[in-house]
């Protein structure tokens, strides 16, 4: 614990320079005090102090501590707040907790008051700490089965039609790079790299026959499995977690001139994700040897693609995410050859 507390960082705000003073003489021993007497001087030192505590007036002359209060919490900050002030009220007092103050004292303050809540708030800041680990624990575990669960009906898939085998994985990690490339944060890249591994997992719900049969489908057929769009979408509604890839999962058929399915959906309706995908699975379904047609060389891949800018694919989208792939290509290409010298 005495580790724990020496490294913790205190901010206090306060326009008086004796109560910044005051506490500092008071906490350092313990803690890391650094201090501020304005909330704008605060938020520029916040980028590098790094604070795990606030000791904050709540009047100062250029801003009230109270909208500070206030904005911290509209970010979703857990670092514990605690409000100080030379004129309590009911009022003042109510409003503090109310935003999500720790605690409030008031001027002039007791070296154990002030030692005894910083204490108080350091325990529960832990306690935060430990629940939100526990909880992305849980999080993670849960998820992870979810797609060993999900991973192994994709191989009951991909048992069904040998020609489909790895597709998901194919499209899900060349999906990632795309993203990545596309300046993507990591947030966006694996919500894209999940809805590509999960794209076709309605075809578990489209008949064997449908799935494996050797030549062209007819329209009754197709029709048949055209619902597997809809059917993923489905599986994945009721899990959380998953809720941003639900629109990329069921629209990666949508076409640009509305002759997709599974609503129909045109133009700028079509989710920018689901556009990406809708090129890269296609992308994947063309070099890749296929019951009705043997695969094609890469640039006959993007030249068909590239044939079905403003039908099929959407303009602009369709050129970046082919540039890609191609530089990507290319870089496999390198890769392959050095590989071959090395063997040579």
């Amino acid at each position: 614990m005495e580790q724990i507390t020496k490294s913790t960082n205190i901010l206090v705000i306060d326009d008086d320079l004796g109560v910044r003073e005051s506490l500092k003489i008071i906490l350092r021993d313990k803690y890391c005090v650094s201090t501020t007497s304005n909330i704008d001087e605060a938020i520029v030192s916040m980028d590098t102090v790094k604070p795990e505590m606030i000791f904050l007036d709540i009047k100062m002359p250029k801003a009230n501590g109270l909208d500070f209060l206030k904005q911290m919490r509209s970010a979703n900050t857990t670092i514990p707040i605690i409000m100080i002030t030379a004129h309590p009220s009911i009022e003042n007092t109510i409003t503090s907790l109310r935003n999500g103050a720790f605690d409030f004292i008031v001027k002039p303050f007791q070296p154990t008051e002030i030692l005894n809540v910083a204490e108080k708030a350091l325990h529960h800041s832990n306690e935060l700490w430990e629940k939100d680990m526990l909880v992305n624990n849980l999080r993670k575990a849960a998820q992870q089965n979810f797609f060993s669960t999900t991973e192994a009906l994709l191989h009951a898939i991909d048992a069904k039609d040998s020609y489909t085998a790895g597709h998901s994985k194919r499209v899900s990690e060349l999906s990632a790079f795309v993203a990545k490339e596309l300046g993507k944060n990591e947030p966006e890249i694996e919500v894209l790299r999940y809805s590509a591994y999960l794209h076709d997992i309605g075809k578990i719900g489209v008949g064997d026959l449908v799935l494996t049969k050797p030549s062209y489908l007819t329209p009754e057929e197709f029709h048949l499995m055209k619902r597997h769009a809809e059917i993923g979408y489905k599986i994945l509604t009721p899990i959380k977690f998953l809720e941003k890839c639900l629109p990329i999962v069921r629209h990666h058929h949508e076409w640009y001139n509305g002759k997709g399915y599974p609503d129909g959906l045109e133009g700028s309706d079509i989710p920018f994700e689901a556009s990406i995908l809708s090129i890269i699975d296609a992308y994947d379904a063309l070099t890749t040897d296929r019951h009705y047609h043997k695969k094609y060389s890469h640039q006959k891949a993007c030249e068909i693609i590239t044939q079905g800018i403003h039908t099929q694919f959407t303009p602009t989208v369709t050129e970046k995410v082919l540039a890609i792939i191609n530089r990507h290509h290319e870089a496999y290409l390198q890769q392959g050859r050095a590989e071959e010298s090395l063997i040579l």
